[in-house]
């Protein structure tokens, strides 16, 4: 199994055929009964799983082949994100995005990671920046190949909330 087949099965795949498995405890990544927030303004929040740290709010499991697993909504960062670009999802008083992480599990081992954003009502990949600038053309874009895992755990987390596309419209922004 490559990680091209992984990213495939991944997007050929519906929130039908995952299976969302509730919280309890020995949740991998917690701390059962610790202050969710980060201790260190600086530190990222996976680099010590210490007192204080949470980890993966969200965990799936394909029906089909248990030896995929999908885990995200660990806190990448405990800084605030900002870009223009958000204004187009609400007024920027009230739009909040976390960097958070998307991890992808075969077997139990970790083999790729995503960055993402996450809102209050949906989740989005991280964009990602064409280099160098080309000057009058839109510079942000989420990457094709981040968006369909990204998609599927946004239908995921938000079986009756507002549909990806219908984000990533708003957002002004394209998949390419």
């Amino acid at each position: 199994m490559t990680l091209r087949e992984l990213h495939e099965r991944i997007a050929a795949s519906d929130p039908i055929h995952w299976r969302v498995l509730p919280l309890g405890p020995g949740w991998p990544g917690g701390v059962v009964g610790a202050d969710p927030e980060p201790v260190g303004a600086d530190e990222p929040v996976g680099a010590d799983e210490g007192e204080g740290r949470t980890g993966h709010t969200h965990r799936a499991v394909l029906r089909s082949d248990v030896d995929l697993v999908l885990t995200w909504g660990l806190r990448e960062s405990s800084r605030d994100y900002f870009e223009p670009w958000l204004g187009n999802l609400g007024r920027m008083t009230e739009v909040r995005a976390d960097r958070v992480l998307l991890d992808v599990l075969w077997g139990g081992s970790l083999v790729d990671r995503l960055l993402g954003l996450s809102f209050g009502e949906f989740l989005l990949p991280f964009p990602r920046s064409r280099q160098p600038r080309v000057k009058g053309l839109p510079d942000r874009y989420f990457a094709r190949d981040e968006a369909e895992p990204w998609r599927l755990v946004h239908e995921l987390s938000f079986p009756d909330g507002v549909a990806f596309d219908r984000v990533v419209h708003r957002s002004g922004l394209r998949i390419e």
